[in-house]
């Protein structure tokens, strides 16, 4: 056979940005020399505002996380009060830093204060070589939001939603020897997400060139229907489109590889295809003795799939699978391969936080990494669709995934112009997009219709729910079907869960038990769960095989729906105000940014919540945190998704004062010395839910915590009083990265004292600069209130720390980030770019 006819090209670089509308925009003889040249992929929404000051300056955001003072609520149609923000004020926060402000964001606090608008995007190219009978064909992977494209002048198409890939064949408008120039429109006004969507063409951008006979865009479907201890049935289904002009018999050729590239298999099977018309083939290959995929040991296999004409090869295409089966019962719980698996999940949104949603190779591909390394094994997209890199990266590390399309149906979510006014016409193209392009992930065990969808339980949510089963299972039927269900429970709730394989349900542990005694065959998990809950959860899990597991809200800290995870200072003897829902959230206000609910900080590090499940998930024997001491006379109110403002501290300015010590472990007792005097002895019972809590006064010094299980010492934690800050370190996750704009170096810069110990609550200023082939790709910290323009070198340290996050060039070669403060020991890093 001949090399590879297929030609997938990049399409990222050099575009021309225009952040506002224009009425001739879509016009190739515009000149657009005065438009900001941007490479993609690009959001406007995390750039800074034109005339945006940089930092909040003179304002400094505080360390302690809790609200003292609520600012008054401005008019929502949410039934709770919500995130707000203050009236101009000359000792509080600018209402306009960076790409923040509340009083032009559509969204507000959902979208994180950010600004959507219209923007448009233009580039001229050279069209790829091809023959007269080859085809072309650019592709999106996503834009958010509504987006329309032209080539030269002629309008391509249209797409509605923002987070699929779509594609156009752009053979009849190109100009072979010309130039050529793609305009596109992208449009996100109004309030059309609960989240941080981000705005413009924010993933990749591909041309492609084949035959004239080609494999149709995601036209190949491997599955394995049938698995044994001898070996497995692997079926490989190749959707055809012909563009000539007479009948033609195609010859379709499977070859398997392993991941060493061995050969394991391969078949052939024929097909006529009609003039101008569609055809689909199936390939049969029996692959002996596969390695199987799984959580701990995920093998992959390619399928390298061609198509020949009259003896020549017009295109081919290889896709990654799994060999592995996936079953549920209420006796057995879910089993992977027939072993059972215990979900140990985590919900996550699709922005990477300072960077925004960019959706960067390496940035989707360290998310996953995080979760892995901290012992999750499962994770839920939320609410739609996630960047091919992301799901790669879940294949090759062995996480599963519940992959969901919708967060609305037909009914809005408290949004004036989110997708539930497309629905109707769009639906049906836009889930088949997503099984199409996602149904080769081995990772993906689920399908999610849907997330807290209002009609539900209502006769035409059910008419719905029944609909959009049959058009997943019409293209896919290896795979089960969920939906995260937040209500009703029991009887009254059956009808939305009627066309689920599993029960989603968010935040709906209390109700388990009931349900399972009322309908014992059903398998439940908790799509959602709150982190003051997952001990319950998680006991719950281990000792029901009809509860297969659960997914925390969230796994990692995100952009908007601020403050969901909060806290603010009551008087002591002050109930917590009555909440019109059966829960609490938005306890924060401008200028916060952040959700506040990840069990992973916005820069990547273990927030309380997630040491307190290592400890749950016997991955530590024991942590010990401190609660920052509040001022006299207050409590820390906190959120139903909230957690206590915890450090790993024994650094506090508040001598005497009685301070809150937990110390979480698996033992069976807690012994507490302080300067090395014992000053506490605790049990820790089941009740106790892996924790014993202390009252001491604050004495600078050393704390030690030590665990015991039976008498036996199983663990021991110290914290010491450190010193004030004397210099700046640079800890990178990574020192050697590749010369591509897909790749990131991550640099920590932390703070330290004369003896080299992190100051743990240290917010100092920091100003960083790169030398080299590197680009300073954003800067910042895990403050909720720490918001600035993230393309600022200048930011300030919380909880000791901020990040710095190096883009590579497409340059080999070495860069150099240095990192200043004033009064402090400065620090460089090397980074090797190739």
């Amino acid at each position: 056979m001949s090399p590879n006819p297929r030609a997938l090209i990049a399409f990222d670089n050099d575009w021309c940005f225009l952040s506002s509308d224009h009425p001739e925009a879509e016009r190739p003889e515009l000149d657009d020399s005065a438009w900001r040249r941007v490479d993609l992929p690009h959001d406007w929404s995390i750039e800074d505002l034109p005339g945006a000051p940089k930092t909040t300056a003179p304002w400094t955001p505080p360390v302690a996380t809790w609200t003292v003072a609520r600012v008054p609520a401005k008019p929502s149609n949410v039934p709770i009060r919500t995130a707000s923000w203050p009236d101009p004020s000359a000792d509080g926060p600018p209402l306009r830093v960076g790409p923040f402000d509340p009083n032009a964001s559509a969204s507000t606090w959902g979208t994180a204060w950010t600004v959507g608008g219209v923007g448009w995007y233009r580039k001229s190219f050279t069209a790829p070589t091809h023959s007269a009978q080859d085809r072309v064909e650019i592709r999106f992977d996503g834009a958010f939001g509504e987006t329309e494209v032209w080539l030269n002048g002629t309008k391509l198409g249209s797409n509605i939603y923002g987070y699929g890939a779509f594609s156009f064949d752009i053979t009849a408008q190109l100009r072979p020897g010309w130039p050529n120039v793609v305009a596109v429109r992208v449009v996100n006004e109004r309030e059309t997400s609960r989240w941080y969507s981000g705005s413009g063409l924010n993933r990749h951008v591909w041309l492609t060139v084949t035959g004239p006979v080609r494999i149709a865009p995601w036209g190949v479907a491997v599955t394995t229907p049938n698995i044994d201890s001898q070996g497995a049935d692997v079926q490989i289904d190749v959707d055809l489109k012909s563009h000539l002009a007479e009948e033609t018999i195609v010859d379709i050729y499977a070859r398997l590889r392993d991941a060493t590239d061995q050969a394991v298999g391969e078949g052939h099977a024929r097909v006529l295809v009609h003039a101008s018309g569609t055809g689909q083939g199936r390939v049969a290959v029996r692959v002996a003795e596969p390695k199987l995929w799984g959580p701990e040991h995920p093998h992959l296999y390619s399928a390298d799939v061609s198509l020949v004409v009259q003896g020549r090869v017009i295109d081919s295409s290889s896709v990654r699978f799994g060999v592995r089966s996936v079953a549920v019962s209420a006796t057995h719980g879910l089993t992977i391969n027939g072993e059972q698996v215990k979900l140990k999940g985590a919900c996550v949104h699709a922005d990477h936080g300072i960077l925004g949603a960019v959706a960067i190779d390496r940035a989707e591909v360290r998310k996953v990494e995080l979760l892995k390394q901290h012992g999750y094994n499962a994770i839920r997209v939320g609410h739609h669709m996630f960047p091919a890199a992301f799901l790669d990266a879940c294949d090759e590390l062995g996480m599963l995934v519940v992959d969901e399309v919708f967060d609305v149906w037909e009914l809005p979510k408290f949004r004036n112009n989110d997708y539930s006014k497309h629905f109707k016409q769009h639906w049906r193209n836009d889930l088949e997009r997503m099984i199409r392009q996602d149904r080769n992930h081995p990772s993906i065990i689920f399908w999610s219709i849907g997330n807290e969808i209002p009609e539900r339980n209502a006769p035409r949510g059910v008419e719905i729910a029944a609909e959009l089963r049959e058009a997943v299972l019409a293209l896919d039927a290896s795979r089960l079907i969920t939906a995260g269900i937040n209500g009703p429970p029991g009887s009254e709730g059956e009808p939305a869960r009627r066309h689920l394989d599993v029960v989603g349900y968010n935040y709906m542990q209390k109700y388990l038990d009931a349900d399972h005694d009322a309908y014992p065959d059903v398998v439940f998990m908790l799509t959602e769960q709150w982190a003051k809950d997952i001990h319950d959860g998680w006991r719950k899990a281990q000792a029901c095989p009809w509860f297969i597991g659960e997914f925390v809200w969230a796994g990692i800290e995100y952009l908007g729906e601020v403050g969901a995870g909060s806290s603010m200072l009551l008087p002591v003897g002050t109930p917590p105000p009555t909440s019109p829902l059966p829960f609490t959230m938005f306890l924060w206000d401008y200028p916060a940014y952040l959700s506040g609910c990840g069990e992973i900080d916005i820069l990547g590090r273990r927030k309380p919540q997630g040491l307190y499940r290592d400890v749950l998930w016997e991955r530590s024997a024991l942590e010990l945190l401190v609660q920052r001491p509040t001022p006299p006379g207050t409590y820390e109110w906190l959120s139903d998704w909230g957690w206590h403002d915890e450090l790993e501290s024994w650094t506090w300015n508040s001598p005497g004062q009685t301070v809150i010590v937990r110390a979480y472990t698996h033992g069976d007792e807690v012994r507490l010395i302080l300067n090395g005097r014992e000053i506490g002895r605790k049990p820790v019972t089941r009740a106790d839910k892996l924790t014993a809590e202390f009252e001491i006064p604050y004495e600078p010094g050393e704390l030690v915590a030590i665990g015991f299980r039976g008498g036996q010492e199983i663990g021991r934690k110290k914290l010491v009083t450190v010193g004030a800050p004397a210099t700046v370190r640079l800890r990178a996750e990574r020192t050697n990265i590749a010369a591509t704009p897909n790749d990131l170096a991550y640099v920590f810069a932390e703070i330290l004292d004369a003896q080299g110990r992190i100051v743990p609550d240290a917010a100092v200023p920091l100003t960083f600069a790169i030398e080299g082939p590197g680009r300073l790709r954003a800067t910042g910290s895990a403050n909720p209130r720490g918001l600035k323009s993230f393309s600022d070198p200048n930011c300030t340290t919380f909880h000791g720390e901020a990040l710095a996050i190096v883009q590579a060039t497409s340059r080999s070669g070495r860069a150099v980030l240095r990192v200043s403060s004033p009064g402090l020991s400065s620090d460089s890093l090397d980074i090797e770019i190739g």
